[in-house]
């Protein structure tokens, strides 16, 4: 805590800082003033808990701070010391909630007691003072949460809305009067990466930022609300109850205020007009479907009207057919060989610009199709041990990345990258299955060890054996306890202690011949291999000249 000593003469000030135990009261920082007005300047600095003042002072006199005090800082505790008995004094001390009036001279017991006094009341007071900070924190935090509860029930929950509108309304979130609305959805890129770290990968704390820069522009003039819908945590809603046809243009603003502040332009599915709050689910369902049936070949396009877009697609075709590319997959994968499987997805890729259209709802149609394809695939080639092919595809193809079709900029290469992988996971698959009789781990492991001295990398393994690199690293480190380049190393370690007993031949000969590039990396595993270096192990056996 903190304490000022107020008082013209300097041997008072002296007094009070020798009679009173500070320590004891839990001070441990104390200034002086010589007056009113220079206590009143050095108080909003200094912040003092407790000020031990006279009252007869030149300049601003012991009233005066006692009444600036009881303004301007409320919660500072102070005491009167003071060499007149004087009623209007101890009045005004009282009226200004000082907590006590000592006379000169001073007793060491006296103010002691009295310091006493306002310290524990101040801590008191601090705590009552605290609690309620913390109550108001928890009040704000959660009026958000509750907020976006009773928006987002107004799309999931139609037999709530007459209960959901009076509290809204009570609320001050919707106006009583809104009659009609319209809605906006904006769709946020789970992908990105980049934009999550600087939010340290939280996302609400993200989430919430794109709500204030929302809000700012729809709140300075009241005609709508952004909040974040409950049961989808990467979305948020816009909903307009003024100016509706202002929405595009306002989300344009939006936008930009967006790529400002995080240099992002994010899409967002708009509705048309309707009825607060009945057509409110439909709306939010348009808008969302708005942002599904978005031309992801259009650039610089971020605004999408779902009645536009209907009307758009009525002449248009489906999209490219994933059945008539079917028969050259299935050929390339049972191939096995990267350039067939290369081939044929850049077939498909070739006849997707062609056709000119890709949505989200295509490529999630176009999911759904490559996965019934490769089960089949699977069932064919695998039978009678397809179940256990596909859960490894399954968990396989699960923990690689799917391109988001929610990204603020599509890119076709993205997905013809990803299909490729997953065809080649898929023909890795079929193709481990026909070694399954002959322990493919058994002729690999046969392989390294007749090729150590050879630049032997997990590449050109996976592409002899035609299985995927993920499977042969995983399959060998459970049959041998340790990865394929550990395993490589120890063949050739062994191999070089053999070499180095005979001292004829030169260490970098002794390197090369094992298959290391590198004398100084051959010295450097070898040692750590053997815990001495390859010097030291010919002395070891006799063989070093």
């Amino acid at each position: 805590m903190k304490a000022l000593i107020v008082d013209d003469e300097s041997r008072v000030r002296k007094a009070i800082r020798l009679l009173v135990q500070w320590e004891e009261h839990g001070i441990t920082d104390i200034e002086e003033a010589a007056n009113g007005l220079e206590a009143m300047e050095l108080i909003p600095k200094f912040r003092p808990n407790l000020v031990l003042m006279d009252m007869l002072m030149p300049l601003k006199n012991g009233v005066d701070l006692m009444e600036w005090i009881h303004k301007k800082y409320p919660d500072i505790k102070f005491i009167v010391i003071s060499g007149h008995d004087d009623f209007e004094f101890v009045r005004n001390t009282i009226w200004y909630s000082g907590t006590d009036y000592i006379l000169k001279p001073i007793e060491e017991t006296v103010i002691n007691q009295a310091v006493r006094k306002a310290t524990t009341a101040w801590r008191a007071e601090e705590q009552e003072r605290l609690a309620a900070r913390q109550q108001h924190v928890q009040v704000n935090e959660y009026r958000p949460v509750y907020s976006e509860k009773l928006l987002s029930s107004l799309i999931d929950d139609r037999s709530a809305h007459s209960q959901v509108i009076n509290r809204l309304r009570d609320e001050g979130i919707v106006p009583e009067d809104t009659k009609t609305i319209r809605l906006a959805v904006m769709q946020m890129d789970k992908t990105d990466h980049a934009l999550f770290n600087r939010f340290g990968r939280h996302l609400d704390l993200l989430m919430f930022a794109l709500l204030n820069i929302c809000n700012e522009f729809l709140q300075k003039d009241r005609t709508g609300i952004a909040f974040r819908h409950f049961g989808s945590p990467h979305q948020l809603v816009i909903l307009l109850w003024d100016q509706l046809a202002t929405l595009p243009t306002r989300l344009q603003e939006i936008n930009q205020g967006m790529h400002r502040t995080l240099s992002r332009h994010m899409h967002f599915g708009i509705s048309s007009d309707g009825r607060y709050p009945q057509d409110i689910p439909e709306l939010y369902a348009r808008s969302s479907a708005a942002l599904h049936s978005r031309d992801l070949t259009v650039l610089n396009h971020f605004i999408h009207d779902g009645e536009k877009q209907h009307l758009a697609a009525a002449d248009h075709h489906n999209g490219v057919q994933f059945s008539g590319f079917e028969d050259s997959w299935r050929l390339a994968i049972l191939s096995g060989q990267p350039g067939p499987i290369a081939e044929a997805v850049e077939t498909w890729i070739a006849a997707i610009r062609k056709s000119g259209i890709l949505t989200p709802e295509l490529l999630e149609r176009w999911d759904r199709e490559i996965e019934r394809f490769a089960n089949h695939v699977i069932h064919e080639a695998a039978n009678p041990s397809s179940e256990t092919l596909l859960k490894l595809y399954k968990e396989e193809s699960a923990n690689m990345e799917r391109p988001s079709p929610d990204k603020y900029i599509c890119s076709l290469a993205e997905w013809q990258q990803h299909w490729g992988a997953l065809m080649s996971l898929l023909a890795s698959l079929v193709q481990s299955q026909k070694q399954t009789g002959q322990d493919l781990i058994h002729d690999i492991t046969a392989f390294i060890e007749q090729n150590y001295q050879n630049d032997v990398s997990l590449y050109d393994i996976a592409n002899r054996f035609h299985v995927s690199r993920e499977y042969i690293s995983r399959k060998f480190k459970q049959k041998h306890g340790i990865n394929i380049p550990e395993h490589l190393n120890r063949i050739r370690i062994s191999k070089a202690k053999i070499l180095l007993q005979n001292p004829a031949l030169k260490m970098a000969a002794i390197s090369e011949m094992v298959g290391f590039k590198n004398e100084k990396y051959f010295s450097l595993v070898f040692k750590k291999q053997e815990g001495i270096s390859p010097k030291e192990f010919r002395k070891l056996t006799g063989s070093y000249t």
